[in-house]
Order: structure tokens, then sequence, then C-alpha cells
């Protein structure tokens, strides 16, 4: 098992194995200088609630919004009863008493940051679990995707080109900066189409972000 940033791409084996993406959430000098600014300002002016709301706001767009699950479709219905469908969306969630607590010593914030920047992937769940016969090839092939998207797949790809499409698309649909990006790389020695199996069981363990098959 290896780890490669973003710019290391090339230099994962040619050989078969599996892999998983991880990202790495970022929350600059300048964010934490100007939610702290905030918090004390809304504080001093309009009270504990609003900064809390500010801070609510701060984590979603740093942090929460890069991970928000696809909305679930779902139906209610039963006998001689009305039905109803429609889809659930996710609404990430924070305690009060974390938000009481941040608004009352921002300085947290500074450590959280650091936390978070060293999370993945001992603390982190991977946003995407893949397989190949050659990783290289492979997470070359993710790169490039993510790097230009724009083109839809061809109706008449494998499923394993139109899952990478859909892993590109996902990326630069929540804004996720490339650059804090890597990947986890394991090669199988072992039966020709191990890798195949391991990876089957590796998404319904982990259940990834932006790919689940």
């Amino acid at each position: 098992m290896a780890i490669y940033n973003w710019h290391d791409i090339g230099d994962v084996p040619f050989a078969p194995g599996v892999y998983a993406w991880y990202y790495t959430p970022e929350i600059t000098a300048f964010d934490l200088d100007r939610i702290t600014s905030d918090i004390l300002e809304l504080k001093a002016g309009r009270g504990t609630s609003a900064a809390k709301d500010a801070v609510r706001d701060f984590l979603d767009e740093t942090v929460f919004r890069y991970f928000r699950e696809q909305p679930y479709s779902a139906q209610l219905r039963g006998p001689l009863k009305p039905r109803y469908e429609g889809q659930i969306e996710h609404r990430p969630t924070l305690s009060e008493s974390l938000l009481e607590r941040i608004v009352e010593e921002p300085a947290r914030l500074a450590t959280i940051r650091t936390v978070l920047e060293a999370s993945a992937p001992n603390s982190a769940s991977p946003i995407y679990i893949g397989m190949s016969e050659r990783l290289r090839t492979r997470l070359g092939q993710h790169k490039a995707l993510i790097e230009k998207y724009g083109e839809l797949p061809d109706p008449g790809a494998s499923e394993e080109d139109q899952r990478d499409h859909s892993f590109a698309k996902e990326v630069r649909a929540r804004s996720i900066p490339p650059s804090r990006l890597f990947v986890v790389a394991t090669v199988i020695a072992g039966p020709p189409g191990t890798y195949v199996d391991i990876e089957n069981i590796l998404n319904r363990i982990h259940y990834p972000l932006l790919g689940r098959n």
C-alpha cells in the first residue's frame, strides 16, 4: 500500500490492484481570520445566536458541502392512504454545544483545522474505491478526466468508463480542488482477478461517497 499525491499519480505501478481516493478538507489562514472576526463582531452586536449561525455556515462552506450525500428517492404509502414520494436531501447537523464552544473560544478552529488536514486517510472514509489490471493507467485516466472534465461519456462506453466519468463529474460539481485529492494504491498479488473481489468487498464496507457499486 502506498500514498500518491495528485502530482505523483504517474508514479503508481503498472500492476493489478485496488485504490481509494481521499479528499483532505482545507481551512486556510485567511478563512480562520475571517470567521474569527465575524464571530467577535456578531457576538458583540447581534448576540450569540447570530455568531453560532455564522460558524454553522462557515463549517458547511469549508468542510461539509464537499461530503454531502446525494439525495435519496423515497416513497411513503399505506393501505387506503395517500402516497408520497420525492427527494430527501442530506442536511449535515452540528451540535449546539459544539457551536457554543467555538463561539466562546474561536481559537478552537485552529486546532480543528490542523486535525482535519491530518485526518486522511487514517481517520477518513475514501470518497471513491476502484480497481484495475493496470493501476497507473486507470488512475491516469481519472486524473485526466478531472482536469479537463466537460465531455459526456460515450453512451456505448463500458461500465468502468461510465463510473470514471461519473466520479470526475462529481468532483467538479462539488468544486473539490484536485490538488487536495490523493490516492492510496494497493498492488494485489494473488490469483488472477483477486483485485476485483477485494474492490467489491471494500465498496460494501466503506460505502464511498462518489462511487458505489
